[in-house]
């Protein structure tokens, strides 16, 4: 069994605090949770909650069950969930479960880059994320965060190792295509440094 940081936690009131900042930008997040019969603890996708779910093509997927564990090496931001907006959920639960396997080995921050090729479909335009700090919150007195992935293309994450992750979500905002992954999107946005 996995190590918990508060055995005796409130963790009801512990997300809600946590996803405020979510609630405020982005929308109100969604009572229902996806979870799966076989849990994370037993090598099953990271529990979910949504925010647009029902109601946008592009629905924000946010891990719920990260933070709390003894075994994620804390970011610059504390200890923390993931998160990414896109347009499929199976896509989507598959690479946050995936990221939040690494998160228990690795650390994350702003402006890294991941080469999700290997484990992506070969026809799947998406073959990296670009990582963004998505807010920073303290509870109890320890800091946590959400970091924001995003899904781009080959030539996006290529773009973003060479010239920086910053500049790559100000080529993403001018295409409108920031925040969200589509991964039925063909194209590169139009990126120069």
């Amino acid at each position: 069994m996995v190590g918990l940081l508060h055995r005796r936690m409130d963790y009801k009131r512990f997300y809600k605090q946590l996803l405020q900042p979510i609630e405020e930008r982005i929308g109100r997040v969604n009572e229902e949770s996806i979870m799966a019969i076989i849990g994370f603890d037993c090598g099953g996708p990271v529990t979910l909650c949504t925010i647009g779910r029902g109601r946008e093509s592009f629905v924000t997927y946010v891990t719920c069950e990260l933070s709390v564990r003894e075994e994620q090496r804390p970011a610059e931001c504390g200890r923390y969930e993931v998160m990414i907006t896109c347009d499929d959920q199976k896509w989507a639960h598959e690479i946050l479960s995936k990221v939040g396997r690494m998160s228990l080995e690795g650390v994350f921050g702003h402006g890294h880059t991941i080469d999700i090729s290997p484990v992506v479909d070969a026809d799947c335009p998406i073959r990296g994320l670009v990582v963004e700090e998505f807010a920073r919150v303290t509870i109890d007195g320890q800091p946590y965060g959400i970091l924001y992935f995003h899904g781009v293309t080959l030539a996006e994450l290529e773009f973003a190792m060479e010239f920086g992750a910053d500049k790559l979500l100000v080529c993403l905002k001018r295409a409108e295509v920031y925040p969200r992954t589509s991964i039925r999107r063909k194209d590169s946005v139009g990126i120069s440094a």
